[in-house]
């Protein structure tokens, strides 16, 4: 930053990072920001870190997409409020990489149901169309990385970190019947038709879909009754099918990931900030303070 002024009131905050300065104080009780200084008349007098402390919750809360993403996203928010760049530097390299798994996910959940659904004309959303290779069209799906994984499969803390979820979420999943019959007293692996059909159960939940709904989704999914499968997700006086809901969910992931490469770029500016604050904005090291 050129601007050689060091100290803000919460108005010029306010103005330098567009965002409204009743959002700035709810950061501040929050405890998301760094404390403010105070003058003896009691004003609060912002510096330079706030700007950028204030610009990263602006990115970090800009549009909710999930839980996990929330969870990780507070890494970069704590890392900036006590100025740990290193820290902040993992934090922004970590949810950048929980977003790109989780549009890869989401991909693949969409291209499962679409592959069974799509053939039985249950879908019928313009946006997917199928290409020669029964895929969808400019989208990318990576294998699963089997080197993990035993013969059988992956064991549940495997399957769980590859899908993005809890192994206790695994279990639910388990108990509400969504991934077949468990033998007892028996360690379970999860093959790739699987974990696929995981896939398919977060991004359910992830749009607001309830276990109720999702069971009567996969019933009538694994009988191959496509009209059925949507039927379950629509509500009385809906028109809008998991298709339309995923495309708006990954539309809403690959806008987070923008965010997150912004929240990677302030990193530089931080650092050069901190740089002014150890050699002064002319570049010169400051010189030791005399011990009284």
């Amino acid at each position: 930053m050129e601007d050689t002024k060091t100290a803000f009131r919460i108005g010029e905050l306010s103005t330098l990072t567009n965002v409204k300065t009743g959002t700035i104080r709810f950061y501040e009780k929050s405890g998301f920001l760094s404390p403010a200084k105070r003058l003896s008349n009691g004003y609060r007098m912002f510096e330079k870190k706030h700007i950028y402390q204030v610009r990263i919750c602006s990115l970090v809360f800009g549009g909710f997409v999930n839980k996990r993403l929330r969870k990780i996203s507070m890494g970069l928010i704590f890392a900036a409020r006590e100025w740990d760049l290193g820290g902040y530097q993992t934090a922004a390299a970590d949810y950048l990489r929980a977003i790109e798994e989780d549009i890869a996910g989401t991909r693949r959940a969409v291209k499962t149901v679409w592959e069974r659904m799509g053939a039985a004309g249950g879908i019928k959303d313009k946006g997917y169309e199928s290409n020669q290779d029964g895929g969808l069209e400019e989208k990318e799906y990576s294998s699963y990385p089997m080197e993990q994984a035993k013969e059988e499969g992956y064991t549940k803390k495997q399957a769980a970190a590859l899908v993005g979820v809890t192994p206790e979420a695994v279990r639910n999943w388990e108990r509400n019947g969504l991934l077949g019959q468990v033998t007892a007293y028996k360690k379970r692996y999860y093959p790739p038709h699987t974990m696929e059909r995981m896939h398919v159960i977060r991004l359910l939940l992830d749009n607001g879909y309830s276990m109720m709904a999702i069971k009567s989704f996969f019933a009538a999914f694994d009988a191959e009754d496509a009209e059925g499968a949507v039927c379950s997700l629509t509500n009385p006086g809906e028109s809008e099918t998991l298709i339309y809901r995923a495309d708006r969910y990954l539309e809403t992931l690959l806008l987070t990931r923008k965010k997150a490469e912004e929240l990677l770029r302030l990193l530089n500016e931080m650092r050069a900030l901190g740089e002014q604050d150890e050699y002064g904005d002319c570049g010169v090291e400051k010189s030791p303070q005399p011990v009284s």
